[in-house]
């Protein structure tokens, strides 16, 4: 909670809230626009409706209410992991169980709609081992992955979680009519994505985002010495003990246990989404360690929500103090920018993308971090850019930006300045503004100077 009482430090924050505003004010959610010209992908939203909230939030009660949301949705997840640990094991296995995912998650606690996704994937998996436990399968799943298609792109987690663990109770030999119960509540969830507002292509848009994982570092392979990955490596060991010391082990919990590997193993981004997954998991072998697990009372119920609402109120008290104020620029930032021409085509650091996008709405930035609205070869320019990759002052010629918003120590920074002839307009240690010489021009057309086209 702590976190959360700060202000709003990570810029993608920033881009969530300026595309809720784009969305509130007129953008379709099935063909919407974009909001720079060096992004022209035609895409589909996947997290619309949380922008939404967000933006509006924000209308309402500014950047502390943001923070406070952020707060809530954090507050949520932690209720929901512990639910669906406690249903598994007593207090004393579930609150560390609990503790030690939520750290394994830290990487993508941020108020982003993706904590939304973590708290979803805690209740699913813990409603599938409650159809291991009872055969009784959960119908509500399929409103719950309606609901989680629009607020964040990871819902067809569901669909993965819920086609191994049918495939898991298969092989536990589980009554056949529940085994096929269990695949129509699957495939249901499957048919309730593609009904949502945006329409069946929400799954174009999800098979969209593997083309692009290269270009962001939270899509790469984790760190596994970060602390992130060893807090879900002590909880896969524990749990993985708990399977060692249990004589016999679904196969539903193991082809589950095995899935949330896989997630934590496939990228930095989807580590909090094998250690929400764990947490369930982990329960109920490390309870069989201490016996029989003792019964949910209405006194726990009442007090773990109490302590909730009493961190919230706090929270709500704190904010406005705290994390009303939006992330620092130089004193020069607001009058040099706010004086720019409406559609003032600006070369940015891709870091700041998201916040410049919010802070000065009236620049053409050429780029943010929401990926989807880039087709390939415009990440390709951007990276190309950054990196200094040959052909890069062609295509900074060609994009029409004679503006430039850099951090002060970066390559592309240097290269400007000392070799292409760049001023600094302004600088300071966070921000440097530059400006292209006058003779910086966009180079001939390839058919110009061939004389004319061929054939």
């Amino acid at each position: 909670m702590l976190n959360t009482a700060r202000p709003l430090t990570n810029t993608d924050t920033y881009f969530h809230l300026r595309f809720g505003h784009e969305f509130l004010h007129g953008w379709s959610l099935r063909h919407p626009g974009s909001v720079s010209s060096f992004a022209t992908a035609d895409w589909v939203p996947t997290q619309w409706l949380s922008e939404i909230v967000m933006a509006k939030t924000e209308d309402r009660f500014g950047l502390s209410g943001v923070a406070w949301l952020s707060g809530l949705l954090e507050v949520l997840l932690f209720l929901g992991v512990y639910a669906a640990a406690r249903v598994r094991a007593e207090p004393l296995v579930a609150m560390p169980v609990t503790a030690i995912s939520l750290f394994a998650m830290q990487s993508g606690l941020s108020m982003r709609p993706q904590v939304i996704s973590y708290l979803m994937t805690a209740l699913v998996v813990a409603a599938w081992l409650r159809t291991l436990d009872d055969h009784r399968v959960r119908w509500w799943l399929v409103p719950l992955v309606w609901l989680w298609a629009m607020l964040h792109g990871m819902w067809p987690i569901a669909l993965m979680v819920g086609a191994l663990a049918t495939v898991g109770l298969a092989l536990d030999r589980t009554h056949r009519p529940v085994v096929l119960r269990s695949a129509a509540v699957t495939a249901a969830c499957a048919a309730a994505a593609a009904v949502t507002p945006v329409g069946p292509a929400l799954y174009g848009a999800v098979l969209a985002v593997g083309s692009r994982r290269a270009y962001f570092s939270e899509w790469l392979p984790p760190d596994w010495i970060s602390w992130p990955s060893a807090g879900f490596a002590v909880l896969l060991a524990a749990t993985l003990a708990g399977l060692w010391r249990r004589r016999e082990n679904p196969w539903t919990e193991t082809l589950l246990i095995v899935l949330a590997g896989v997630f934590a193993a496939y990228s930095e981004r989807t580590v909090p989404v094998g250690a929400a997954m764990l947490a369930p998991l982990a329960a109920g072998p490390l309870q069989a360690l201490f016996g029989r697990r003792t019964p949910l009372r209405s006194r726990e119920v009442r007090a773990v929500v109490a302590a909730a609402v009493l961190a919230l109120v706090a929270l709500a008290v704190a904010v406005p103090r705290t994390a009303d104020d939006p992330l620092a620029v130089p004193r020069w930032a607001d009058p040099a920018l706010g004086t720019l021409p409406t559609g003032t085509k600006v070369l940015d650091d891709w870091s700041l993308g998201g916040y410049l996008m919010w802070r000065y709405p009236r620049l053409d930035l050429m780029m943010h971090g929401y990926g989807d609205t880039f087709t390939t070869a415009e990440l390709d320019r951007n990276t190309g850019l950054l990196l200094l990759s040959p052909g890069w002052q062609r295509d900074l010629r060609a994009s029409g930006a004679r503006v430039a918003l850099l951090r002060p120590m970066s390559r592309l920074a240097y290269e400007l300045t000392g070799q292409e002839g760049w001023s600094v307009v302004h600088r300071s240690e966070s921000l440097m503004m530059l400006r292209a010489p006058a003779d910086w021009r966009s180079p001939a057309p390839a058919v110009a100077q061939l004389g004319g086209s061929v054939g």
